[in-house]
């Protein structure tokens, strides 16, 4: 497709250019309504107290320090990406902001992509100014950058992680009826649901591998030196009723990158068929 195409002798942009635009005025509705600001400020307030903490203790390395911080990197993320995509596709169709912009020469696929594109940009920005901060602290706690390698892998699995906790927000999005529902099904699925499906499999030898909340937990284990066993039992002697066994799971780093793309492809695939088939109700 060429980069314009002509209408009535006036430019229309391209469908790429389309999403461009949608993702931008999208991003200034996030600061207008202070939900990137509020994020920010979040972010503030857990870094001030991660930080502290840290800054508290004695003989910290780099590494040790950065597992401090990426211990909290998933929840942050999940915050994100509830309050940029929760609601993204369903706002347009509840505040009937739809009748405006469908009946326009914009392709459906433009929108979506354009709402996509803010939310997993959004939530990046958020991770990138966390890790750069704890990067930054670790560094003046340990007077080190040893196996800063190590922080950057952590990064990267942050930011995928990222953008499939947004597939997972437009998803929802894409068929429920209500903002306040889409926001809390989505905060509450990545940070209550799946974590307690998760916590399950501690009672058997089998790990939860298609879980998207447990193959965040690369995020932090890929900061450990050596890397933790995939699977760990441990035997806890209990008075009266014999051995109780527990077993504590990590996924691989291959493992969770193949998770987290698988999930990305899926509920973003399923949220675009949801989202074209869907219709303005009165």
């Amino acid at each position: 497709m060429s980069d314009v195409a002509r209408a009535d002798g006036k430019l229309i942009p391209t469908d790429m250019q389309q999403a461009m635009i949608v993702m931008k005025y999208d991003l200034l509705k996030h600061l207008r309504s202070r939900r990137l600001l509020g994020m920010l400020a979040i972010e503030a307030l857990l870094l001030i107290l991660i930080s502290a903490l840290i800054l508290e203790g004695s003989e910290n390395t780099f590494i040790g320090a950065m597992g401090g911080y990426a211990s909290f990197t998933s929840t942050l993320i999940i915050i994100a990406a509830t309050l940029f995509a929760g609601d993204a596709i369903v706002s347009e169709f509840q505040s009937r902001t739809g009748y405006l912009l469908f009946p326009n020469p914009v392709r459906r696929s433009s929108i979506f992509v354009g709402k996509f594109l803010s939310a997993v940009l959004a939530t990046a920005i958020v991770t990138v100014i966390y890790y750069a901060v704890a990067i930054g602290v670790s560094a003046i706690v340990s007077n080190s950058l040893e196996h800063i390698d190590l922080a950057f892998a952590s990064l990267g699995l942050a930011l995928l992680y990222g953008v499939a906790a947004v597939g997972v927000g437009i998803l929802i999005s894409s068929f429920m009826k209500g903002s306040t529902g889409s926001l809390i099904l989505t905060f509450f699925l990545l940070f209550l649901i799946l974590p307690a499906v998760d916590n399950l499999f501690s009672l058997v030898e089998q790990s939860p591998t298609i879980s998207l909340t447990f193959a965040a937990m690369a995020i932090s284990a890929v900061l450990s030196i050596p890397y933790p066993p995939e699977t760990d039992m441990i035997t806890i002697p209990v008075e009266g009723f014999g051995e109780f066994v527990t077993y504590f799971h990590t996924p691989s780093v291959s493992t969770a990158v193949l998770v987290m793309i698988g999930w990305i492809l899926v509920t973003v695939a399923l949220a675009y068929l949801a989202f074209q088939r869907r219709e303005m109700t009165a």
